[in-house]
């Protein structure tokens, strides 16, 4: 039984760190590569062949041989892509609230107001609660993908995370949103 194979899975194992694999044959590279990597075993040797051919055309990955020894690392191009695969699957990764709220504020200027609108929509889609235009809230550990986020967007040095026990007022919309938990 063969296993699906996916670009972006491509991408991420290259993406751990370059591939070197004893092969001195580039068309035995798809074989050489199954080996290299338990999550391989399973591949159609074809479909792996296409996507590392169509990786390296595209300038996601760059092989090289030498001594025998194929290696195959990402390129920035490939970081990028792989950026933007994280991008859209990210998700909050803390299931359970510690007492604390996490408030999001932004202050984005007009010339970066694309970057802006995908901010607010990406934190809705995580289940933040907005307060205020510039100001969203969540019940749950979170630093990780602000910082992710800020990175990805380029806005960095425009969102603060502040981590408070109690917010005065909005703290009603709060508890709808976040209705049977413990506070």
């Amino acid at each position: 039984m063969t296993t699906k194979l996916f670009t972006k899975d491509i991408l991420k194992i290259i993406g751990l760190g370059s591939v070197i694999v004893a092969s001195g044959v580039f068309p035995n590279l798809p074989i050489a590569l199954i080996a290299t990597h338990k999550l391989f075993k399973n591949l159609d040797k074809r479909d792996l062949g296409r996507i590392i051919t169509r990786l390296k055309k595209q300038q996601m990955i760059s092989i090289s041989e030498k001594s025998g020894q194929t290696s195959i690392k990402i390129t920035d191009k490939g970081q990028n892509r792989l950026l933007e695969y994280d991008f859209e699957n990210i998700q909050l990764k803390a299931k359970k609230r510690d007492g604390k709220f996490r408030l999001i504020i932004f202050d984005i200027p007009e010339k970066q107001r694309s970057s802006r609108d995908i901010l607010r929509k990406k934190l809705e889609q995580l289940g933040f609660v907005r307060l205020q235009i510039s100001v969203y809230v969540s019940a749950f550990p979170c630093k990780n993908e602000i910082d992710f986020l800020s990175h990805y967007l380029g806005l960095s040095n425009n969102i603060t995370l502040l981590v408070v026990d109690h917010i005065e007022r909005g703290q009603d919309l709060i508890f709808k949103k976040y209705q049977g938990l413990d506070y």
